[in-house]
This record gives structure tokens, C-alpha cells and sequence, in this order.
């Protein structure tokens, strides 16, 4: 049975048999959820549903989600590619329900399911329940016929859920499959132990409590069903092989990595290279598609850290040159049906894959050498751990993962330790704030006091910036006050756009909205100061500060303007990779390879400057999500939608689903500027740019600048470039001229430089310290010495550039008797806080503490003794 008949069997039996909804799989890049580096669960997307904080637009649910599993509580990547079923990209085939069915059906549903429609033998199934759930322990007796051996009950470790310390939770009931060849010799005992004769297939939760504060348990007025299945394991079962990487989930995969390396594929250790690249490779793809992207911190370090995973295993198969984009097209012919984003993103997911891969090449071969050494070195010594410092040495100098030197380390038969690396990590760079980057301000734990149970924060600020509405709910923390009222014309920081800043009033008070932030599905108002709690009930008045919002919306409309731009003048590869919305400028993020060019960022300007001056009508439309798709409208990167969404179309220039708020015509925004253009990642870069009275106050500073250097030039404005090249031209004549009169100064100074030797070991030594522009002037003084240098050595120091640099020339007699400049500016360097090298009768040595440098220079004789 082919994987893709499985998961739509799957869905079409909740969809066509038991009236389910089917939802779209979310992105793997949460976006609304700072907690979470990746969508690791099925349920992630239905989170505000569970917590009662968004009304539920269906009762009964089903799709298949993708998972991302590889930090933290979930972190599986030691073992992918060793086992046969750990991945660090999955699919999770789920149902739901909403306050509709429960245990009954969801057991009778999930055992008619497996044994019915796709004939898994009862002989190898077990179920287990909660030691209390003696409700589902009788369901299963009762619905599938198991005897009591194959109904095992377990504590809350392994069968009972939990969204977290407090919210809502209850007993789960897994499914489990025996997967080894003698059914007689088959032992309950081993189910749950992690053994790979007994797998989990589907687990069942059942969430009907809610826990407080004090960790009591009270039960939720409507009963919940939240269900897992791993679509790759359920492949393998139903297939009848053992390995999860038989499947044709993934051989198309790992018989082009055979291809294209020219080795075969093992099913033992020798095909663990295949199986990892098979692995990360889906989950890198999926990844970028969705808007991640490699980098330093966070979720970008994560992908890094696999893409260069998946490399260093690339290596060991003979792919030693970028190959990871050579197998993206199988991967979208595979799974591009179901999760259309891959063939639709696919050469910016090539780009980015190959520019990650050429970028880590270009050190690996050098790192590699040197961990070679270090090796070499650790064991020699006969000691066991590879030391901190030359772990650190090859993450931060070379870019090498944490796991790649684990992995090298493991095949010389040394270990390392991670406590030390995380120690020397947490001094170079405050390594803490990759975690916090995914927790927004206000996404802490809130103790909340309920004034009233609306499902949620109606926000109106699309027509209006006031109104007057009652407080749902408000916490203190720290100094600051949070509040949720029931309907808001305050924006919450959403797309890009920030949030909305105003005031809110109540009995003759004033108090300061600091900011707006989406939590939980409802429009969180920050205060900074602790309203008395007298006046925290009913009715408050609220107000946008007008000015600020206006100018956001300006900028907002602008981005889709240079968005359409973008792909008009560059091609339809551009798509948004991020975006700032605030009202002092805008601020995007789009793929492309190739910096602009002056003609390109001219055209855009030009290009959307047109159409503010055609005043284009805004239409804003909320339509099903699938119709706007047909009739054109851009969905961006990662961005999650639901059935229903909100488009907007700019004349015929642009159409996309957007949240946010825009002027009403385009005239509104005024005029437009690009102030900068830069790269910020492989494959994307960066247009900031400002409108309306931003541009203004630019253009009129320009303006003013403009006439002060033709008055004090003496030239017209359109005389000025011309003026300023030729003033540029003398400039670096004189300088040159400069340059060359200081050189044959110092040339003339070589008699003066040998006239008062040192001594060191009955050898003369020539200390000077100079004033010269480069290293190259150094050089040439340093030839003209040994010239004239009859035997000795000459050290000259000078700070180039803030660096101390020093040069070292020795003569040819004394380079015969071994004297090396090469070894003796090693130990300069080193004193400098650097290091240095050369050949014997010339080398250089850099440093970077020049206040070090007249010390060194005078105590030349102890550091080179």
C-alpha cells in the first residue's frame, strides 16, 4: 500500500465516514506560539481551542500534521538514521473532536480503523490506559475483545497528557503494535520500554480536566478527543517491513543519495549515511519552505546544526561537494501532492540548501585537519575527552556543531563534555536568549482574575481607533498590568505590523497601553504601571494613538507594494521572509541571491512611487481560503490560515491574505524611499525603507544638505558629482604622493635603525618601534634592512588600524645557524594576544592588545629567551 493511499485513507475514513472536518497541516514554524522552536504535535495549532480562549469553528477534526522534532523534551537526533523508526521530521495523523464524541467512539473508531479497513492482525495489538481510566480499560474490553493481557495499565509517565503545569488535560490510551516474527514468544511486559518489537502507533487523549494552580484536577464542562498517529511507522506495519526507511516515504530518497554517491544502500550501519540525509533533508526542506532559515541563534542554529549534520554524513559516502538541492526535486514529486508548498518553493529551498552547504565547505575541510591533530594529541596522552576548549575552538572558529564533534569524537573512541562546552558558550555569547527569543514579552505565566467569560477579544480597530468596552480579564507581573477586554480597537502585534500604542481610561484616570500582543488567541493591552485593583471592572475607555497607528499603515501598504514590485522587476522567485511594520519605517525581508543593483533598486522606487501616485483603491475581502488562492491572492511563508480569510488587493498591482490594517488608496501613503539594501542570511536579503512624513523630513534634510555643499563648493546642484569625483581624485593623488614621501623617510632611516644593537644569546638585535600606514611598508623596510644588516635580527612594532603588528627579518648567516623569524614572531604574537608565522628569514605576527605593544617591544630579550 503506497504511503500516500495510507494518509488519505486515513483522512477519508474520519472525513467520509465520520463527518470530519479536514484541516490543512499548520506550519512547522509555530506563528503564534513563542514557546515552541518547531510544531512538534498535531494538537499545537487547536492549542487556543483547548484552552477555551477561541471559539471552535467544527466539532470533528482530521488531517496530517507536520512534526518537527529535535531539541529539547523531543530531541531524537542521536538516533535517527541508527534506529529504524526516530526522525526528526514526521507526520502525525490525527482526530479530533471539540466537545463532541469521546472515549466510545474514538477506541472504537481507531480499532475499527487498524483491524477492519486495513487488516492489522488483533494478535499483535495492545492498548494501554491510565491506572485509573477504568472507563477505557471496559471500552476496549468491550469494542475490540482484547483479553485483560493485552489491556495494560500504566501512571501518568507514560498515560496521562498534559498541556502544561496548569490548563487542561486528562488520560491518554496508546495503541501499541508487536513487530517481531514469533507471535508465540510475544511479552506484555515489554510494551513501553522502548524496545523496537514493540512500537506505539496511535495514542488517544482524552481531555476532560482542567488543573489549577494548586495542581488539583476539576473536570472541564466539555470533554475533548485529541489522537496521534505516526504516518511513517503506520506505513511500515502496513508494508510488513521492519524499517520505517523501506517505506516509500523515503527509498525514492535514499535511492538517488545511492545514485548520485555512488554507494549502494545497506540496511545495516553502512546505510546510516543514506538514512540520515533522507531524514534532514525532509525536514530542512519542509523547514525553509515554511520560512525558517539557517543561522546563529535559535531555530536558525537548529537547522544549521542538521543541514551540516547531514553534510558531514555526506562526506562519508563520497558527496564531499554541495548535494543536498540535487534531491529536492524527488522529495517534491513525492510529497508535493499532499503539502503543495515544496514544489512551489522549491528552487528558493535549492538555493538556500546549496549556499549553506558551499559556506560550510569552505571551513569543514580545515576543521576536520585540525580536529584530526586534537585527536591525535588527546590520545596520545591516553586521556578520554577531547578538551573543552578545542570544542569550543571548532564551533566558534570553524562552525561545527555540538553533534558533529560528538560524532568525530565517537569514531576516535573519545567523548566529550558538554557541561564545560555550554560553560564556554555561555561567556562568548548569552546563549540563554536563543530560548528567549521564542517567548514574546507577556508570555509568561499570567495569573489571571476572570471578570467576565466572553470566548475572546473582538477587535474592531479596523474602523475605528475608540470605543468604550468591558475588562474580560487582567494579571499583574512585575510592574506591568495585562488586560484583555471585549472588544478592542488596539491591534495585536501580528505579520510583521507592531502593536498598537494608546491609553485607556477610566474614572477620570489615564493610563499608558505600552504595547498590544496576540496571547492565546485574544489582544493582550500592556501597561506599565499596576493599575489599583478598585479599578480593575467594567467599563474602561480605549484609545489608539492616531498618528503612530496611521503611519504603521502607511509603511503596511507600502510592503505590499514593494512586495508586488519585487517580483515584477526581480521574478517570481521573490517571496516575503519576514517583515518590521512599525511607523518610523518598514523594514522586508525576501529571497533572492544576488545583491541589487542601483538600476534595480532605482526601478522599485520608481515602480512603487507609480502607483502611490495612481491612488489605488484598497479592496479588503474575506473570502474562503481556497477561493482567494484561485483567484490569485499570495499567501506568504509559514503563515497559518483558516477556513476563512481576509484578503487585500491593491488596483491589480497585488493580492494577498493579510491581517493587518492599511490606508483606504494608496495616495495616502505619500511618497516612498528604500534607505537601505543588505544581505542578512543565505539566499535573503533586506530593503528598509520609510513613507509619508519619515520620507518627508528625509527628502527636506536631503534637500537642505544638497544646497549647503553647492554653496560651499561653489557649484550647482547638478554640478556636485562631478565636483565631488574630481576633489576625490586630487584627494588620492596626495595621499599617494604622501604615502610614497613617508616610504623614502623611512628608507633613509635604516642606518639610524642599526646603529644601537641589543644583545641576545651574543646575537644583535635591532628594536624599533614605527609610524608607518601598512604592512607592506613594514615589508619593504624589512628587505632593505637585511640588505644592509651584516649579521643580526631586526623587530620592528608599529599599530596599523588599531592592531599591533610586528615584522621580523633575520640575516642569512644567521638563518643557516637555525635562527627562524617564523618561530620567534609566534611568541611576539602570542604576547600580543595573537599569534604570527613566516618563513626563516621573514615573518609577520598580529596581536590585539596594542597597549601591550611598547611593553613587549622592550622586554623582547625574556620573551624570546
Amino acid at each position: 500500500m503506497k504511503s500516500s493511499e495510507i494518509r488519505q485513507s486515513f483522512i477519508d475514513f474520519f472525513k467520509k465516514q465520520h463527518q470530519h472536518s479536514f484541516v490543512p497541516s499548520s506550519s512547522v514554524v509555530p506563528q503564534n506560539d513563542p514557546t515552541l522552536l518547531f510544531t512538534n504535535a498535531g494538537m499545537n495549532q487547536f492549542k487556543p481551542f483547548f484552552l477555551g480562549n477561541e471559539s471552535v469553528p467544527y466539532k470533528r477534526v482530521v488531517n496530517s500534521q507536520k512534526c518537527i522534532r529535535v531539541s529539547g523534551k523531543h530531541n531524537d537526533l542521536e538516533e535517527v538514521g541508527q534506529d529504524d523508526y526516530h526522525h526528526t521530521f514526521f507526520e502525525m495523523l490525527g482526530n479530533w473532536s471539540f466537545g463532541d464524541y469521546y472515549k466510545a467512539e474514538a477506541i472504537e473508531w481507531a480499532w475499527q480503523l487498524l483491524t477492519k479497513e486495513w487488516s492489522l492482525d488483533p494478535r499483535r495489538l495492545y492498548a494501554t490506559v491510565y491506572n485509573d481510566d477504568e472507563e477505557a480499560e471496559k471500552l476496549w474490553k468491550k469494542i475490540s475483545g482484547l483479553s485483560s493481557s493485552r489491556i495494560l495499565r500504566f501512571g501518568e509517565k507514560d498515560n496521562f497528557w498534559e498541556m502544561g503545569d496548569t490548563g487542561p488535560c486528562g488520560p491518554c490510551s496508546e495503541i501499541h503494535y508487536y513487530k517481531g516474527n514469533d507471535m508465540a514468544s510475544q511479552d506484555p511486559g515489554m510494551v513501553n520500554t522502548g524496545s523496537s518489537l514493540y512500537i506505539e502507533l496511535w495514542n488517544l487523549v482524552f481531555i476532560q480536566y482542567n488543573r489549577n494552580e494548586n495542581g488539583k484536577l476539576h473536570p472541564l464542562p466539555h470533554k475533548h478527543v485529541d489522537t496521534g498517529a505516526g504516518f511513517e511507522r503506520i506505513a511500515a506495519v502496513l508494508n510488513n517491513v521492519q524499517s520505517n526507511y523501506e517505506t516509500d516515504v523515503f527509498l525514492p530518497l535514499i535511492e538517488k543519495i545511492a545514485h548520485i554517491s555512488g554507494f549502494e544502500y545497506q540496511s545495516d550501519g553502512a546505510g546510516t549515511p543514506h538514512r540520515v540525509i533522507a531524514d534532514h533533508l525532509r525536514m530542512l526542506a519542509f523547514a525553509i519552505a515554511d520560512g525558517a532559515l539557517p543561522g546563529n541563534e535559535g531555530r536558525g542554529y537548529v537547522l544549521r546544526r542538521i543541514l551540516r549534520r547531514a553534510a558531514r554524513f555526506g562526506r562519508k559516502i563520497g558527496l564531499n561537494q554541495p548535494f543536498l538541492a540535487q534531491l529536492m526535486p524527488v522529495l517534491s514529486a513525492e510529497m508535493g501532492g499532499m503539502f503543495p508548498e515544496l514544489p512551489t518553493h522549491s528552487s528558493h529551498i535549492q538555493r538556500v540548501l546549496t549556499a549553506e552547504e558551499e559556506s560550510f565547505g569552505q571551513t569543514l575541510d580545515r576543521g576536520l585537519e585540525i580536529f584530526e591533530n586534537i585527536a591525535a594529541k588527546t590520545l596520545s596522552k591516553s586521556e578520554k575527552y577531547v578538551p573543552d576548549e578545542d570544542i569550543f575552538r571548532l564551533y566558534d572558529t570553524f562552525g561545527f556543531p555540538l553533534d558533529l564533534t560528538r560524532l568525530l569524537a565517537q569514531e576516535k573512541g573519545l567523548a566529550i563534555r558538554e557541561a564545560e562546552f555550554e560553560k564556554l558558550m555561555a561567556k562568548q555569547r548569552e546563549q540563554a536568549r536563543a530560548a528567549g527569543k521564542f517567548r514574546q514579552e507577556g508570555q509568561q505565566e499570567l495569573e489571571w482574575h476572570q471578570m467576565s467569560y466572553s470566548d475572546s477579544s473582538h477587535f474592531i480597530g479596523y474602523t475605528a481607533l475608540s470605543t468604550k468596552s468591558d475588562l474580560v480579564r487582567w494579571a499583574y507581573s512585575g510592574e506591568k498590568c495585562y488586560l484583555v477586554f471585549a472588544s478592542t480597537p488596539f491591534y495585536a502585534e501580528a505579520g510583521g505590523q507592531v502593536g498598537d500604542k494608546g491609553e485607556i481610561k477610566k474614572e477620570g484616570r489615564r493610563f499608558i497601553v505600552s504595547n498590544t500582543l496576540r496571547m492565546d488567541g485574544q489582544n493582550v493591552h500592556i501597561v506599565d504601571e499596576l493599575i489599583p485593583i478598585e479599578l480593575l471592572q467594567g467599563e474602561f475607555e480605549l484609545l489608539v494613538h492616531d498618528s503612530a497607528r496611521r503611519s504603521t499603515q502607511r509603511n503596511h501598504t507600502a510592503t505590499h507594494l514593494l512586495h508586488a514590485a519585487l517580483r515584477s522587476v526581480l521574478g517570481a522567485h521573490v517571496h516575503q521572509a519576514g517583515s518590521y511594520l512599525g511607523p518610523d519605517y518598514l523594514r522586508f525581508d525576501y529571497t533572492h541571491y544576488q545583491k541589487l543593483s542601483e538600476e534595480d533598486l532605482s526601478e522599485l522606487q520608481r515602480l512603487v512611487n507609480e502607483k502611490i501616485i495612481e491612488n489605488l483603491a484598497l479592496s479588503v475581502t474575506e473570502k474562503d481560503f481556497q477561493e482567494a488562492l484561485d483567484g490569485g491572492a499570495m499567501a506568504l511563508f509559514g503563515e497559518k490560515y483558516g477556513k476563512k480569510v481576509r484578503t487585500v488587493k491593491v488596483g491589480d498591482f497585488s493580492y494577498e491574505l493579510c491581517g493587518g490594517t492599511h490606508v483606504n488608496a494608496t495616495g495616502e501613503i505619500g511618497y516612498f524611499e528604500i534607505i537601505a539594501e543588505s544581505s542578512i542570511a543565505s539566499g535573503i536579503r533586506r530593503i528598509e525603507a520609510i513613507t509619508g512624513t519619515e520620507a518627508i523630513k528625509r527628502m527636506m534634510w536631503q534637500s537642505k544638505t544638497i544646497k549647503e555643499l553647492s554653496v560651499s563648493l561653489q557649484v550647482t546642484a547638478a554640478e556636485l558629482p562631478q565636483k565631488i569625483q574630481s576633489l576625490q581624485d586630487k584627494l588620492r593623488l596626495a595621499e599617494k604622493d604622501l604615502s610614497q614621501a613617508r616610504q623614502k623617510l623611512l628608507l633613509s632611516s635604516v642606518d639610524d635603525i642599526l646603529k644601537e644593537p641589543r644583545k641576545l644569546s651574543h646575537k644583535d638585535l635591532f628594536v624599533n618601534r614605527l609610524d608607518v600606514e601598512s604592512m607592506e611598508q613594514l615589508k619593504i623596510l624589512g628587505d632593505r634592512v637585511r640588505d644592509k644588516m651584516r649579521s643580526g635580527v631586526a623587530v620592528f612594532g608599529a599599530v596599523i588600524g588599531n592592531t599591533p603588528q610586528i615584522l621580523c627579518v633575520v640575516s642569512d648567516d644567521l638563518v643557516k645557524q637555525g635562527v627562524h623569524a617564523g618561530k620567534w614572531v609566534g611568541l611576539i604574537g602570542k604576547a600580543l594576544g595573537g599569534g604570527g608565522g613566516g618563513r626563516p628569514h621573514m615573518a609577520t605576527a598580529g596581536g590585539k592588545k596594542a597597549e601591550l605593544l611598547d611593553e613587549v617591544l622592550n622586554n623582547l630579550e625574556n620573551i624570546l629567551s
